[in-house]
């Protein structure tokens, strides 16, 4: 591998990695403040003889949240899932040509589904003008995970393809990274 090529790799690591991180500290921030909300609605219900209204659609809210950016993270540490199993039993050639052929496929179903589709459903909702029953907030903050989330899975699968094209093929079967 040229050194160009080493240090495009690196770099593109680098920003994996970083962004992973602050993920990881985002979907933490997240989850505590849902586990104190759950907590609040259930000491509300049972000490307090009532719920609050506002604590079932702010959990309902951060799940949502949660959810997306944990899959984020997923991608971020390559986490996500895989059939590695019959992948390890090709040509090495044939490996990295199904890494990449996989990547390519995530790519496209990550911009559609998660882009586009996200995109589309914030901006239907936007329109529509509906707001939350019992927060003071509009209806496509909850949609906007969708379209984040995906902004970063794109961002890590343009890395992942970037480092599979760059990482070369070694004689042993198993690629370099």
């Amino acid at each position: 591998m040229s050194a160009s090529n080493n240090q495009l790799l690196q770099r593109a690591i680098a920003i994996r990695k970083g962004l992973t991180r602050i993920l990881q500290w985002v979907v933490i921030i997240l989850m505590a403040l849902l586990v104190f909300d759950v907590l609040w609605g259930v000491i509300s219900r049972y000490a307090l003889g009532q719920q609050a209204k506002w604590s079932e659609e702010l959990a309902r809210l951060l799940l949502v949240w949660v959810s997306l950016f944990g899959a984020s993270v997923a991608f971020g540490m390559k986490a996500h899932l895989g059939l590695d199993y019959f992948a390890g039993k090709l040509e090495p050639s044939a490996r990295k040509l199904n890494s990449i052929i996989g990547a390519l496929i995530t790519l496209v179903f990550a911009v559609l589904v998660f882009g586009v589709g996200g995109w589309a459903l914030v901006q239907k909702t936007m329109d529509s003008g509906q707001t939350m029953v019992a927060l003071p907030l509009a209806k496509w903050w909850e949609y906007a995970a969708v379209p984040v989330s995906g902004i970063f899975m794109v961002i890590f699968l343009l890395e992942q393809l970037v480092e599979v094209c760059l990482a070369p093929v070694e004689e042993d079967g198993k690629e370099a990274a």
